[in-house]
């Protein structure tokens, strides 16, 4: 497997963007709106082939807070470093800021232990997520 890394938006296409967060579990995403997020963001890719098989992106200020979004790799190409390989990417340049945060998936909280996050007592959200039951963010914290 010969992986290329495309950092930023350019000649991306979002309608498979946007398919493989659903596939991954991260939700249905307006290929539009996708394009219009990850334009304002850090964006990373990684593709075998022609094929995307990973994404992910950060926003920051530049100085001292950084989140990590929408970090996912397709099934068949996870446990094989491309998860790594995103994440070394979307940290470089966050050396020596306050925070860098995350949200992690159910069950993946070991994967982002390994790059020094943390879990928190004190983190909060208000969720809009359409059909997405209130009581299960909760679960996700007692």
């Amino acid at each position: 497997m010969k992986t290329k890394i495309v950092k930023g938006v350019a000649g991306i296409d979002w309608n498979e963007a946007s398919s493989l967060l659903e596939l991954v579990g991260l939700g249905a995403r307006d290929p539009e709106q996708l394009q219009r997020a990850f334009g304002r963001s850090k964006a990373v890719f990684i593709y075998d082939g022609d094929q995307m098989i990973g994404v992910g992106r950060a926003v920051t200020d530049g100085e001292y807070y950084a989140t990590i979004f929408d970090v996912g790799v397709r099934p068949e190409y996870q446990g094989k470093g491309i998860g790594r390989k995103i994440m070394e990417s979307l940290m470089e340049g966050f050396e020596g800021f306050w925070f860098v945060h995350l949200t992690s998936t159910p069950g993946n909280e070991p994967f982002y232990k390994r790059f020094g996050f943390r879990l928190q007592k004190t983190a909060m959200t208000v969720m809009n997520l359409p059909d997405y039951p209130e009581d299960e963010a909760v679960k996700l914290v007692e």
